[in-house]
């Protein structure tokens, strides 16, 4: 082949041009992760960690980080910390990808506008967007925010008739239908169309959408699952600039992932960061009341039952932090009649989670020793006048935790009677806000949904009588043949007897193999169990009588899970206009943040 000339000259200036450009800037593409992530929103003047990794064996020459074109260094004011690690490595340790990592902690987001963060490594160049929102300049001087975990609007229309239906009409409403201010709010993380608890009470009390299982933060690959990025939270920025007083109510163990979000920063909500929490607002300073369930997490690992792996006795810490510590209903009853309330208020009632609402009240041989638990509107009220007394404000975050415990194992019967016990909580704040805080906004809303929803009813006497599955689903009646179920309230306290002859025909739209017979259980359900394989098969001691239904879940999944559909949203109070329509669920934290006039640049 004879040489040309010219080309050859190309080919020699080619070369010349890529010895002087440095090795890594050659590379091919290597993935980058810039945390928090592209349409990211904050408030101006709020705290936040920017991490930056690039998945390499080390940090290209040409690395750079820019913030609408200002090296980010120089933008906030300081130098990163660099960091190194390896992740996904197999068992035995071999394998896994490398990781660099620059990141700056605590930084303060800018003035209002839109920022371009961009990240040149090597042949790679990424962008993301972030909004910082102009502050709000709202009146409200406190804010309650009400959770009802896996609520629907199926839910409510089902608790609703429960409590009587007459010529179509509700005879006995809810106290949530007096609000006027409704939303639809919708709950998909950064990484999944389905969500949990976790990523979405998150968005609620940071105004950031994270990862599934993450809490106040953003998920990295980091071997600790306590230093992902973090982003501060509603009650965080609260406790620093205004002094505000923060509470956390719920029936749950209250490291779980929807009272924590108020406080708490870690990756995965499992065992060992949900210790990790508990010192978390202990040490924060933020949390004035806390209440729920959750002992075992807070007596050191001798102790029998703990669930820490340390020896720290956060019940001693609590107290010497200022606490008053009550264990039970009578406790809080004497605490909060004494002659000064306290300061600080600790309760803790149960082991894990506390009771659902029909066995504290109905089937109580289900308590074990605990059976001096207080219900939701008691600790509501309890944590509202110790709160009030703080006059710069308060923001309390009550959760009904069961309504999703117990739609998990498709017992409708507790999750409907833990909603009824969430709206008479409801109740009970409207008539103390009007009474001693009418500039309080209350909002209501779920972290996610459950697919349940009524689609008929059932005759039990011929559903029980019935010998063979074709004539059980006879005395199923849909349409004009349902009628109205007879669930009654004998005693008026807005609770319907479930044993009734007529009930509901309502089900979730998943589960395992399982049967369903539609009538209250005397002991919580447990639809499906294991086998000797550990493929998950129905419980033929759960509703024994009932219809078998084929599971449509994996095979290891032994109870529904969450689903898709937007949230209910309701408010009342100022600022409560911010919260009608249709948005992402992370709205709720700007509305609230607008209703306070919060503005962190300001302070």
């Amino acid at each position: 082949m004879k040489f040309s000339r010219p080309i050859g000259f190309a080919i020699l200036f080619m070369l010349m041009v890529l010895a002087l450009v440095p090795a890594a800037a050659q590379d091919a593409e290597v993935p980058v992760l810039i945390l928090p992530v592209n349409n990211a929103q904050f408030l101006p003047g709020a705290r936040f960690d920017f991490r930056v990794e690039v998945h390499a064996d080390a940090l290209p020459e040409n690395f750079a980080v820019t913030v609408n074109g200002t090296s980010a260094a120089e933008f906030f004011g300081a130098e990163p910390t660099t960091e190194s690690w390896v992740f996904g490595a197999k068992e035995d340790g071999t394998g896994g990808t490398p990781s660099q990592s620059v990141i700056w902690r605590s930084v303060v987001a800018p003035a209002a506008g839109d920022y371009a963060v961009e990240v040149t490594a090597g042949a790679t160049v990424q962008l993301v967007s972030w909004t910082v929102r102009q502050p709000g300049t709202g009146t409200a001087k406190n804010v309650i925010l009400f959770v009802a975990d896996g609520m629907t609007v199926a839910m409510l229309t089902a608790a609703r008739a429960a409590r009587g239906m007459e010529q179509g009409l509700p005879t006995n409403r809810l106290a949530i239908d007096s609000f006027t201010t409704i939303g639809l709010a919708s709950t998909s993380s950064i990484d999944s169309l389905m969500a949990d608890s976790a990523n979405t009470a998150s968005a609620l009390n940071t105004g950031h959408i994270g990862s599934v299982n993450a809490t106040g933060t953003y998920s990295d690959t980091s071997p600790d699952s306590l230093d992902d990025p973090r982003v501060e939270t509603f009650a965080e920025m609260l406790k620093r600039l205004t002094g505000m007083s923060i509470g956390v109510v719920t029936t749950a163990d209250f490291s779980d992932a929807t009272p924590a979000a108020v406080w708490a920063h870690g990756r995965n909500r499992g065992d060992g960061n949900r210790a990790a929490y508990l010192v978390q607002a202990l040490e924060s300073g933020v949390v004035d009341v806390l209440m729920g369930g959750g002992a075992r997490r807070m007596l050191p690992q001798t102790a029998e039952g703990s669930r820490r792996q340390d020896d720290r006795d956060l019940f001693a810490e609590y107290e010497a932090a200022g606490f008053t510590i009550v264990t039970s209903a009578t406790e809080m009853s004497t605490a909060m009649g004494a002659d000064a309330l306290p300061a600080k208020l600790l309760g803790v009632f149960t082991p894990s989670d506390m009771n659902v609402w029909l066995d504290r009240n109905v089937y109580t041989e289900n308590l074990g020793d605990f059976t001096d638990q207080p219900g939701l509107v008691d600790m509501t009220l309890a944590a509202l006048n110790v709160l009030g007394q703080n006059e710069d404000g308060f923001y309390l975050q009550v959760e009904a935790a069961s309504v999703d415990k117990q739609m998990h194992p498709l017992d409708q019967e507790r999750a409907l009677s833990d909603l009824i016990e969430f709206d008479k909580a409801i109740e009970a704040a409207v008539a103390w806000v009007q009474e001693n805080a009418p500039d309080t906004m209350i909002v209501i809303t779920a972290d996610h949904g459950h697919g349940y929803d009524v689609y008929g009813t059932v005759k039990v006497d011929q559903f029980n009588e019935a010998t063979d599955d074709a004539s059980r689903r006879a005395a199923i009646d849909v349409y004009g043949g349902a009628g109205y179920p007879t669930y009654s309230d004998v005693d008026g306290d807005g609770f319907p007897d479930w044993s009734a002859d007529v009930v509901f025909a309502g089900a979730v739209n998943n589960h395992p193999d399982y049967t369903e017979d539609f009538q209250v259980s005397p002991i919580p359900r447990s639809p499906g169990i294991a086998n000797d394989s550990g493929v998950i098969i129905d419980n033929p001691e759960d509703d024994p009588n009932g219809i078998p239904i084929s599971g449509n879940l994996d095979q290891g999944s032994s109870t529904g899970v969450h689903t898709l559909q937007d949230v209910p949203v309701f408010a009342s109070g100022p600022g409560a206009e911010c919260l009608a329509g249709l948005y992402h669920q992370r709205e709720v934290f700007f509305c609230m943040a607008a209703a306070l006039g919060l503005d962190p640049s300001a302070q």
